[in-house]
């Protein structure tokens, strides 16, 4: 089971990479203005796969996966890692970065060495039954309702062509509806579980 969890920890990292990659490849139609709305569903589908909700859901996904908690750490960092290895590496060899984009990024990576560990660790806690693993189920909806406000994709700017601020709204709308949609079936399950619990405990003890 352990070894199943870890290649579907590499699977997870992997796809996710490559959807992001394919998601930002750019025509010269789109950037020449001549296939707008295409450019409209490139972007959006790019904004949603390169969420904060999506890449901080990918190591809570993986501490998930491989359960233990150590492994659930260690999960986290390395899928955040491989994604974006292979995320900059594939981008590298199709030519939508140039070789800075190593240096230009170790922020990332970084930053995915010190919160891997945390989000694996939620992952795991998010097998609970119990309050704590509540909270840790509701934390990538609770992020994908916050996310579209925190960085403004109701409120872009005029200036912004139209394929740009349509692509904001759109996939604003989608992960606040997908966020609330999630973090209400998770907290409807977790109450159908508490009275299932106190219907067992009822007649047991009676």
């Amino acid at each position: 089971m352990a070894r199943r969890g870890w290649w579907l920890v590499l699977a997870a990292s992997v796809a996710l990479a490559l959807v992001s990659v394919a998601s930002n490849v750019t025509t010269m139609a789109q950037l020449s203005a001549e296939a707008d709305t295409l450019l409209a569903v490139r972007s959006t589908v790019s904004k949603l796969v390169n969420s904060g909700a999506v890449w901080g859901g990918l190591p809570i996904l993986s501490g998930w996966l491989v359960r233990r908690r150590v492994h659930a750490a260690a999960a986290g960092i390395v899928a955040c890692l491989i994604a974006l290895v292979v995320h900059y590496g594939v981008g590298r060899l199709l030519g939508q970065f140039d070789p800075t984009v190593w240096t230009e990024n170790r922020f990332w990576l970084v930053l995915a060495v010190v919160v891997g560990g945390p989000l694996g660790l939620i992952g795991a806690a998010a097998r609970r039954v119990d309050r704590w693993g509540l909270l840790a189920r509701l934390i990538v909806p609770v992020g994908a309702v916050l996310e579209p406000f925190y960085v403004g994709m109701f409120t872009m700017p005029a200036i912004i062509p139209w394929p740009g601020r349509v692509s904001s709204i759109v996939s604003g709308v989608v992960l606040l509806m997908a966020g609330t949609a999630a973090g209400a079936a998770i907290l409807v399950r977790h109450r159908r579980r508490q009275l299932a619990q106190r219907a067992d405990t009822r007649v047991g003890g009676g």
